[in-house]
């Protein structure tokens, strides 16, 4: 990892998150966590008054914070541990590789795994906290497990505990949160037309399964074949192309 991981490294962290957002064990939960997070019944969500747009908008910042605070965590955590074992980066670049492309080939579906499938959700009572019952819940969120999300950040969180500063992997998976949560923020903004998008993406669910699976194969061999660097290279030179 080089101090170019703001160029390759923060686009890829984005992208993983919306990949996360749109696979098919997120999707289906979207409406429920909306409704239950703002306290607007699904059928108001697609037409929302304006105090109840007020409502979804901030109850879902305030969810987002949640399960943000606990994946920058877990990127702190994962750097610290990286950074106690510096001798050994390159084997440890060479298992963040090995890890993405292995949870790639399982996103694709190619390989059923089925302890991996199973889901281990938290569910706590925030009713008597109004909208600040967000944070809890989002912190739930982020601790449970869903196969669609838990793989992906699993290969993120390898890739953080590679990085050169704690800053740098707790950067990624801020990043990270921005994907996904920015996603969720905007989905509860625009729900009706979000919904037939993602209902769209349901049933294309497969395509869109292979394509986030091929990126994080991709990132893997590039980590493996030490090829990352070159990319992040050929990046910084397009950047400072076209804004300097």
């Amino acid at each position: 990892m080089t101090d170019l991981v703001p160029i390759v490294g923060f686009g890829f962290a984005f992208i993983a998150g919306l990949v996360s957002f749109l696979s098919p064990c997120v999707v289906p939960l979207i409406p429920g966590y909306l409704s239950y997070v703002s306290g607007v019944s699904i059928d108001s969500l697609g037409e929302p008054s304006v105090s109840q747009l007020g409502r979804i908008l901030l109850s879902s910042a305030l969810f987002v914070l949640g399960f943000t605070l606990v994946f920058v965590s877990l990127g702190t955590s994962a750097s610290l541990l990286g950074s106690l074992v510096e001798a050994y980066r390159r084997e440890l670049t060479l298992m963040a590789g090995g890890v993405m492309v292995l949870i790639g080939i399982l996103q694709m579906d190619i390989i059923p795994v089925k302890l991996l499938a199973r889901e281990v959700r938290f569910h706590p009572e925030t009713r008597g906290l109004g909208m600040l019952g967000g944070i809890p819940l989002g912190m739930a969120f982020g601790l449970g497990w869903l196969p669609c999300v838990g793989t992906v950040l699993a290969s993120i969180l390898f890739y953080a505990s590679t990085a050169e500063t704690v800053t740098q992997g707790t950067m990624l998976l801020l990043v990270y949160s921005l994907g996904l949560g920015l996603a969720f923020i905007l989905t509860g903004a625009f729900f009706g037309r979000a919904m037939g998008a993602l209902r769209w993406v349901q049933r294309h669910r497969r395509i869109f399964n292979f394509l986030g699976g091929g990126v994080l194969v991709v990132m893997g061999l590039l980590f493996i074949s030490s090829r990352f660097f070159f990319l992040n290279l050929a990046a910084q030179k397009l950047y400072y192309r076209f804004f300097y």
